[in-house]
């Protein structure tokens, strides 16, 4: 007697753009969970420091692009 497993994949798209972030399933599960344990306080500040740094790197990047084409 031989067992077979059936496995699927999903294939789940990232969104392009920053518009449609929230229809990624991944998005979607941290909702979940944040609201299932109540986490709301902790997921607020973790979302702040992760914005406050991409924000930053994206600053920066747009600084040193217009100071080059300065001089």
């Amino acid at each position: 007697m031989t067992t077979e497993t059936q496995t699927t994949e999903q294939i789940v798209e990232n969104p392009k753009t920053p518009r449609n972030f929230r229809t990624a399933i991944d998005i979607e599960n941290f909702y979940r969970f944040v609201n299932d344990n109540d986490l709301r306080k902790e997921a607020k500040i973790m979302l702040e420091i992760i914005s406050h740094k991409v924000l930053g790197t994206a600053k920066k990047k747009r600084k040193e692009k217009t100071k080059k084409n300065l001089h």
